[in-house]
């Protein structure tokens, strides 16, 4: 029970921060607007009852997310792969990889770059789309970055720079586990191969 509870944090920060950005370079896949960069890297420190680290790479609207747990009896090393309106989540312990739809990124293909960090942001908040947009509360700087801190009611806060979060902390059950990124840079070159499944992972379909 301590280890699924332990991982909700993560999950939700995956599938939110799981979206993607718009692009001027043609060479890249370019459909959403909602970043005013390029490309980005965002490397996170896990810790609470969950210690490890986290990765976040942006390219036009590819996305890619390396975890690895370090906790003791929770060691895991996951990749997930946003391409478009594509998404691969792999266990790499296990070289397994499941492909399935990513709907978010087709929900956000008609929206404005304004609608599509609302969307975002409720997201990583955990609310519905058609939530109001709460306001945040206070504004603080991580990594360099000035992001809004906002409340999630009765389990933590989340404070988010271009609809990225950039630290989040939760507790659930008197478990808790926080996310800070330590390190966030714009307009860098990222290897291919960082949005590219590993070799030898085997993919099913969902």
């Amino acid at each position: 029970m301590k280890k699924i509870i332990s991982f909700i944090g993560l999950l939700a920060l995956a599938g939110v921060t799981l979206l993607f950005v718009g692009c001027d370079d043609a060479s890249y896949p370019n459909k959403l607007s909602v970043y005013p960069f390029k490309t980005a890297l965002v490397q996170y420190e896990l810790s609470g009852n969950t210690e490890g680290d986290q990765s976040l790479f942006i390219r036009g609207d590819e996305k890619a997310v390396s975890t690895f747990i370090t906790t003791p009896g929770q060691e895991k090393n996951t990749f997930e792969l946003y391409l478009g309106s594509t998404k691969y989540i792999a266990n790499l312990d296990k070289m397994t990889a499941v492909k399935a739809a990513n709907t978010q990124y087709t929900d956000m293909l008609e929206l404005s770059p304004e609608e599509q960090e609302a969307y975002l942001i409720k997201k990583s908040l955990g609310l519905k789309e058609s939530a109001e947009l709460p306001e945040p509360i206070i504004t603080s700087t991580v990594a360099g970055r000035e992001c809004d801190v906002y409340d999630i009611p009765n389990v933590g806060s989340a404070c988010i720079w271009n609809g990225i979060v950039l630290q989040k902390e939760i507790t659930l059950a008197g478990i808790t586990n926080k996310t800070i990124a330590v390190n966030v840079e714009t307009d860098v070159e990222i290897p291919d191969e960082r949005f590219e499944l590993p070799a030898g992972v085997i993919v099913t379909n969902n």
